[in-house]
């Protein structure tokens, strides 16, 4: 694919690794349209953008509103004709909190934003990609898409739902234009827990403490050329980083009895340090 000639839309653009997405592929020639629930932060990344001479179309909004989705897809064929990359990246956590303590408003919140953003964007954009010479979609999900923690109930269902919905998706286009790509990030530095939803300020304060201190290993910016040189490279799974690999191979060979015979305590820092 020449990015050159190319349209990629990225949602979540206002910071992290969709910013870095944003910029990379401005950069590599790419005309933009971006997406992000906060007006400051999209606002902050269409000038770091145009700065660098790109081109970019904007428009605020949550995702897992499908009517908002559409009307940005039309907004986008409008503008440019069409849409080469669609790039569902947006997504939002809660805190460790167990199931039983969260409130339904939170749990409806993250599935609307992490899974039916996945899929308003895959279906309001699949038809300009679907036009395409060559196409690619690329959904974001986790490494707990792939094996699941405790305290993370919601977030664990709605990354394995991405990832079930990638999948199959990929098998329905197998014979056509558009190449699916899934993307498990892990320990990637991000302002996910900081835009979070928490049970208190003190909780949240110690994991963002913790997330910053132990968890992150990988700058946003390095995780958006991972995920560009795989979609220029058609793979169908991305990952990144020991940790990544290491849950893809646990999710596929690790025996249910060994699964439930690990201690909680070692599963709740294994869901710590790896996120």
């Amino acid at each position: 694919m020449d990015l050159a000639r190319s349209v990629a839309v990225v949602t979540g653009a206002g910071s992290g690794i969709g910013k870095e997405l944003a910029l990379q592929l401005s950069r590599a020639g790419a005309r933009l349209a971006i997406n992000d629930w906060d007006a400051d932060s999209l606002r902050e990344t269409v000038r770091c953008v145009e700065q660098q001479g790109g081109t970019v179309l904007a428009q605020e909004f949550d995702v897992g509103c499908r009517d908002q989705m559409y009307s940005f897809a039309e907004r986008v064929e409008r503008r440019y004709g069409q849409a080469d990359i669609m790039i569902n990246n947006a997504g939002v956590a809660l805190g460790m909190i167990n199931l039983e303590e969260i409130s339904s408003e939170d749990f409806e919140w993250i599935v609307n934003v992490n899974l039916w953003g996945v899929v308003h964007g895959t279906m309001a954009f699949l038809p300009m990609l679907r036009r395409r010479p060559e196409a690619s979609l690329v959904n974001v999900s986790s490494t707990f898409g792939l094996l699941a923690v405790p305290g993370q109930a919601p977030y664990c269902a709605t990354k394995f739902a991405v990832r079930g919905f990638t999948d199959a998706l990929r098998l329905e286009l197998l014979d056509t234009n558009v190449v699916v790509s899934l993307v498990c990030p892990s320990k990637v530095k991000t302002n996910i827990i900081r835009n979070g939803r928490h049970n208190t300020e003190e909780a949240k304060a110690e994991l963002v403490r913790t997330f910053d201190e132990k968890m992150t290993r990988i700058s946003a910016e390095k995780m958006a050329e991972v995920i560009i040189d795989g979609m220029l490279h058609k793979r169908e799974l991305i990952l990144f980083g020991r940790n990544a690999r290491l849950y893809s191979l646990a999710s596929r060979f690790l025996p249910r009895f060994a699964i439930k015979n690990l201690a909680r305590q070692a599963l709740t820092k294994l869901a710590l340090e790896n996120s």
